[in-house]
């Protein structure tokens, strides 16, 4: 629950330029309830294009390049037994790259927004 919350703030921080407004944990929870789950892999989508948008703003290569490819490795990588773990660590990878950038604009380790999960290699 901390990650759908911590993703949903520091990415609305970060990508605040597009205009657009993720929503937080107490929307996802309700919306995933009443659309079956579905809302969940909607929003995990949504997420992941603003990382794309925002690193091929800045000329550089995101790891997961949009929705699309999260959810392919969540959904069918599901099949191979690896693909949901291979999601969430390219998820998370992405989510500190995004951060690693906002903060390197936006005044380094002052910056609001924090990095999570292991470092990069």
């Amino acid at each position: 629950m901390y990650i759908i919350h911590a993703a949903a703030k520091e990415t609305d921080e970060a990508c605040k330029e597009d205009g657009k407004n993720t929503k937080g944990l107490l929307l996802y929870i309700l919306f995933s309830i009443l659309t079956l789950g579905i809302y969940a892999f909607i929003w995990s989508y949504n997420i992941v294009e603003r990382w794309a948008a925002f690193i091929r703003k800045r000329n550089q290569t995101p790891r997961l390049n949009g929705g699309g490819m999260y959810l392919l490795w969540l959904i069918v990588g599901s099949m191979i037994g690896i693909g949901p773990l291979v999601a969430q660590y390219l998820f998370l990878h992405t989510w500190n790259d995004v951060n690693e950038i906002h903060n390197k604009e936006h005044g380094g380790a002052a910056a609001v927004v924090k990095q999570v999960a292991a470092p990069k290699e």
